[in-house]
């Protein structure tokens, strides 16, 4: 995959009055050709923003704006067709209509799988303003893992629990690091989001694709996202995350021991650097390195001390002093 390149518009960058025409030129530059609509009362009070990365073919982009409606009509799609699909995270509330028929309301935090050559009229409900993720993926990513790739509809994925809350969280843990993976982690990432996305997405799979290795990545990245929802408590043990994730402890273990690491010393590692960043920080000059210590979810201070010098090589004290701070 290419090198990723990171891209924004705002309407911040045109003129009060001008600004809903740039944005529907934005969009089209950003997205694909779309038909947004407003009263022009409205219009120049109008704002928007579309910000992402291009990585390679794909592309994830977070867009907000003010209230409006959107379509991708027939004629929008026949100026230039997408041939990808498009995963969706619903920050907001929103409408939407495909093929203007099949209407259904997303809730907020839904995250929806689709295809971008499918006419569709969208708003947010209840006078709130745009706001989610979309992660455009192109169509061949999926010929391997879907039934019918040419043949979408589009659906909500997420989940309470299952397959569709595992897709949802590694679409979250994707979307705020894409930025900070290599050209080949983003590739493996997607191909593991890709895999989540056609066991999740009803109907839609092929009979015989495994799912288990893009199961086995979500389920090791949700356990990291309890892990640091949780990182600073001193009762934060490997079965509590298990209980959390709704798994065995043993299968816990199992995940980090194929990533080369245990789930012990993956907290130990997380509540050193949180305390290394805070020893640095001219936020918390004013606490002492016991403080730190306990706030970071460390028991005593002789074990912090022990772990960070053989971690960092030298002791808490000299980090802050050598910091400056």
């Amino acid at each position: 995959m290419e090198q990723s390149a990171a891209f924004y518009w705002s309407t911040d960058a045109a003129g009060q009055k001008e600004r809903f025409d740039y944005w529907r030129e934005a969009i089209g530059a950003a997205v694909d050709p779309m038909s947004p609509e407003l009263e022009k009362c409205n219009r120049e009070t109008f704002r928007a923003s579309v910000s992402g990365w291009q990585m390679g073919d794909a592309a994830l982009m977070e867009i907000r704006a003010s209230p409006h409606r959107t379509r991708r009509a027939p004629h929008d799609i026949a100026r230039r067709s997408g041939d990808y699909l498009f995963l969706y995270r619903q920050q907001a509330k929103a409408w939407f209509g495909f093929d203007y028929q099949d209407d259904f309301v997303t809730e907020q935090g839904a995250l929806c799988f689709g295809d971008a050559d499918r006419a569709f009229v969208t708003a947010p409900t209840g006078g709130a303003d745009f706001h989610h993720c979309v992660l455009k993926l192109p169509r061949r990513m999926f010929l391997s893992v879907l039934a019918r790739p040419h043949d979408i509809k589009t659906q909500v994925i997420s989940a309470a629990s299952g397959i569709g809350a595992l897709t949802t969280a590694y679409f979250d843990a994707f979307a705020a690091q894409a930025h900070h993976l290599s050209p080949e982690h983003q590739t493996l990432a997607l191909q593991t989001l890709v895999s989540l996305t056609a066991a999740a997405a009803d109907g839609h799979g092929v009979p015989d694709h495994d799912p288990r290795q893009a199961v086995r990545q979500a389920q090791l990245q949700a356990a990291k996202g309890v892990i640091e929802e949780s990182l600073v408590r001193t009762d934060l043990t490997p079965g509590a995350v298990a209980k959390k994730l709704g798994i065995s402890v043993r299968l816990l273990h199992r995940l980090f021991e194929q990533s080369g690491s245990s789930v012990s010393r993956y907290i130990l590692s997380r509540r050193l650097d949180l305390a290394r960043a805070r020893l640095e920080s001219p936020v918390h000059r004013h606490q002492t390195v016991l403080t730190i210590a306990l706030d970071c979810g460390f028991d005593s201070i002789a074990t912090f001390y022990r772990a960070f010098r053989q971690a960092f090589g030298i002791a808490p004290a000299e980090c802050r002093s050598m910091s400056g701070k």
